[in-house]
C-alpha cells in the first residue's frame, strides 16, 4: 500500500510543476505579446505563418512598418518585401 501513495505523490508533484510551468509559460506569451524590439529602434511584428509542402514555410513579417514575406524550406530562406508600392502605368481602378 505504501508504493501506491509514493505513486500518487510523485503524480501529484509532476501536475503541479507541469501547471506551475504553464502558467509562468503563459505569463510571459501575453508579456510579449509577438513584438519585439530590433537593433535601429524598429519594430519586428509577426503576422502570419503557414507550412506549405515538402516542409516550407511561408511566414509574413512587419518591420519598420514595411510587410516582408519570408519562404523557408531546406536549401534556406528567401525573402521579399510585398510592401504596398504603387505601380507605374497600372489602372486599379477598372471596376469602379
Amino acid at each position: 500500500m505504501n508504493g501506491l501513495e509514493d505513486l500518487n505523490q510523485k503524480i501529484l508533484i509532476v501536475v503541479a510543476f507541469t501547471g506551475v510551468f504553464l502558467l509562468v509559460w503563459w505569463y510571459i506569451k501575453n508579456k510579449v505579446d509577438n513584438t519585439a524590439n530590433i537593433p535601429g529602434n524598429g519594430k519586428l511584428k509577426h503576422i502570419e505563418s503557414r507550412r506549405l509542402a515538402h516542409a516550407a514555410v511561408l511566414s509574413i513579417f512587419e518591420v519598420n512598418q514595411r510587410t516582408v514575406l519570408i519562404l523557408q524550406d531546406k536549401q534556406g530562406a528567401s525573402a521579399l518585401d510585398i510592401s504596398e508600392t504603387k505601380r507605374k502605368g497600372c489602372n486599379d481602378d477598372v471596376l469602379a
